[in-house]
């Protein structure tokens, strides 16, 4: 699929909410988006926004990056083998598995799903003046693909934020994260971040960011965030 030459929308945690993958296909037409991971979990169809999510990657629709959840299931169920995995993902996985077993599959194609996820997803995506990480920015080491550690996965805005990565990136301005639910998007591009989880599952509300114009745009109305700078 050829990319159009608007940037990305990028869109946070929807945890199994699926209306809201919905929602952004509809509200940006043909845009390219980055998932900034914890599509699974909590929600009523993880399924659902697992494979739509693999669906747009495999069409060059979108960039994956990782979750924690997803990076939990993957490290601590799928990377075992036998009966053992089978006994991890019915013990503690059961609600994700019963999601698959309620359109006729199981175990093997859940785990064929996060196998693939694990194949497409990046820990960071950098486009253009925009980096993108699930939680925070990565702690890079002697080159871009040298994670010092899984901050990246977990830290939330009170440890603070690594400086932007610009030894490796030298137009980087800000960064865009999910992760730690917030009362309201946070745009904070003096300080150059954003943030955007909003607690979907718990509050029914959800958002994007459009990188074009620099807005944040809100479910459902689809209305863009009033003020782009949150103080």
């Amino acid at each position: 699929m050829t990319r159009t030459p608007q940037r990305s929308v990028v869109l946070p945690d929807v945890h199994g909410c699926p209306q809201f993958l919905d929602w952004a296909e509809a509200l940006f037409p043909g845009r390219h988006f980055i998932l900034l991971g914890d599509l699974i979990h909590r929600g009523p169809d993880s399924r659902a926004c697992l494979k739509r999510a693999l669906a747009w990657a495999t069409a060059g629709r979108a960039v994956l990056l990782w979750g924690n959840h997803e990076d939990w299931v993957w490290k601590e169920g799928a990377a075992l083998s036998g009966a053992a995995r089978d006994a991890w993902f019915e013990r503690e996985e059961a609600a994700l598995l019963q999601q698959y077993e309620a359109h006729g599959e199981g175990l093997p194609e859940l785990v064929a799903d996060i196998e693939r996820f694990a194949q497409l997803a990046r820990p960071y995506y950098v486009e253009e003046d925009m980096l993108c990480a699930h939680a925070a920015r990565p702690s890079l080491g002697r080159s871009a693909d040298e994670l010092l550690d899984r901050g990246y996965l977990l830290d939330t805005p009170a440890l603070g934020l690594h400086p932007l990565p610009t030894a490796f990136f030298p137009a980087l301005r800000y960064s865009v994260h999910g992760h730690a639910p917030q009362k309201a998007p946070v745009v904070d591009l003096a300080n150059g971040v954003v943030y955007l989880d909003l607690g979907t599952v718990r509050t029914g509300q959800f958002c994007a960011w459009d990188a074009e114009t620099q807005q944040v745009y809100l479910y459902p109305d689809s209305s863009p965030l009033a003020s782009q700078e949150t103080p």
